[in-house]
């Protein structure tokens, strides 16, 4: 047997509820009319009048009675199966979707922070490059590094990001670079970057440098990794601030051309935190939300440019 149309029974089920049509389409933000046409297709595609008027008042006829304790039961059990997918299941578990580059070298190092404040909360770090669409998925937020915007979440801007050359300071002891052109002979450290925003051929084009005559490239899928061959004296590498930051205040890496007019360049993509919108209305991600852009804040302000 097929079904009447589900908004039909739906429209019935509300001017049931109201006993009144202009009621059910003040609740439903539609016409009167809108209403009534609905239950008329109703009664037409049963055969069988619903409601009738009793001195001026909408009263159900006998299977009108007879049909809307079904559809109530029905369409409490669809809200409540709609709810429970917008409801925390592990409210103690945060699920973190981020870069292994942004992990290892960022955030994992500022989490003891988190913890200290949030002690009940259990995190999982899912380190991966995938993009994180959330579907059929545990996880909770996403931070990302991108210029990609998936229209099926909420972005939230985190923090710009920066890109510059960095060395060993005992790779730069056996060498005098002053100016760019020094660097044709010298190893190009940079990383397999999808939007090619952070490697050398982005970097020496902003400045009017022609790529194909710095020919000694080495590259990393990982950001991570470039951070490391940079440590390791491989060459020189092209880095992003989030990630280098520490290594340069602690001496390890050094900045090179810096007289170089924007020498550090703003990156085209940025970070963001990420997730459907009903996520952040969860109680742990609101706390982490929160908790990440104080951290942004004083990750800038610890280490200015």
């Amino acid at each position: 047997m097929s079904l009447p149309p589900l908004k039909s029974l739906y429209y019935f089920s509300v001017v049931a509820e109201l006993q009144s049509i202009k009621a059910a389409a003040e609740k439903l933000f539609v016409t009167q009319a809108a209403v009534s046409q609905q239950i008329k297709s109703l009664e037409a595609f049963l055969g069988l009048s619903l409601f009738k008027r009793e001195h001026r008042a909408l009263v159900l006829t006998r299977e009108g009675q007879q049909l809307l304790p079904f559809l109530t039961e029905a369409f409490n059990t669809i809200e409540t199966g709609v709810k429970r997918l917008r409801e925390d299941a592990n409210p103690n578990v945060l699920t973190i979707s981020v870069l292994p580059s942004f992990a290892s070298r960022w955030l994992i190092p500022r989490l003891q922070s988190f913890y200290g404040q949030y002690p009940e909360l259990s995190i999982n770090l899912s380190m991966t490059e995938k993009l994180e669409d959330f579907s059929d998925s545990t996880v909770d937020v996403a931070i990302r590094y991108t210029q990609h915007i998936n229209g099926a979440l909420l972005y939230k801007p985190l923090m710009l990001e920066y890109v510059y050359p960095v060395c060993h300071p005992d790779y730069l002891a056996q060498r005098s670079l002053s100016c760019i052109d020094d660097l044709r002979s010298e190893r190009l450290i940079d990383d397999e970057d999808c939007y090619g925003f952070i490697t050398w051929d982005y970097w020496l084009s902003r400045h009017g440098a022609d790529a194909h005559l710095f020919k000694q490239r080495q590259r990393y899928d990982g950001s991570h990794y470039v951070i490391d061959a940079a440590l390791s004296k491989q060459g020189i590498a092209m880095v992003r601030h989030s990630l280098a930051a520490e290594p340069l205040k602690q001496g390890n890496l050094i900045r090179l051309l810096e007289g170089v007019d924007n020498s550090a360049l703003e990156g085209e993509q940025q970070h963001y935190i990420c997730a459907p919108e009903h996520h952040f209305g969860r109680q742990k991600v609101q706390a982490f939300c929160d908790w990440l852009h104080i951290q942004a804040e004083e990750f800038y302000r610890d280490y200015p440019l």
